[in-house]
């Protein structure tokens, strides 16, 4: 059994068990919001820990809400998850840049 596991925006982990195909959304901060097409909108994580869970057709979720397009909420929570995707690409941004940094300086000293 193999588990990918990948840092996505907001402070969340997504885990890809390459066995089963089940994929496990974990939240690493004190809440978080994401948009996940199997829950049909944004899945607002709660709590530090909260898990959603796709496997196939079936979908959990422990600690987490579900916003529809209708609620009330649901620009506010589109608006944090754009921002949140900003914020790590320049995070990635300024990782990578280091990388390239390292590689160059390693190149010149050859």
């Amino acid at each position: 059994m193999g588990v990918v596991v990948t840092r996505k925006p907001g402070g969340i982990s997504q885990l890809y068990n390459t066995e089963t195909g089940r994929v496990t959304f974990k939240c690493k901060s004190d809440s978080a919001v994401m948009l996940i097409e199997a829950f049909d909108g944004i899945v607002k994580f709660n709590k530090k820990g909260a898990i959603a869970v796709v496997n196939g057709h079936i979908t959990s979720l422990d600690s987490c809400d579900i916003i529809k397009e209708t609620d009330a909420d649901y620009k506010d929570a589109l608006k944090k998850i754009i921002q949140d995707h900003k914020d790590f690409a320049a995070e990635q941004q300024k990782s990578m840049e280091a990388e390239i940094q390292t590689l160059v300086d390693k190149l010149a000293s050859i």
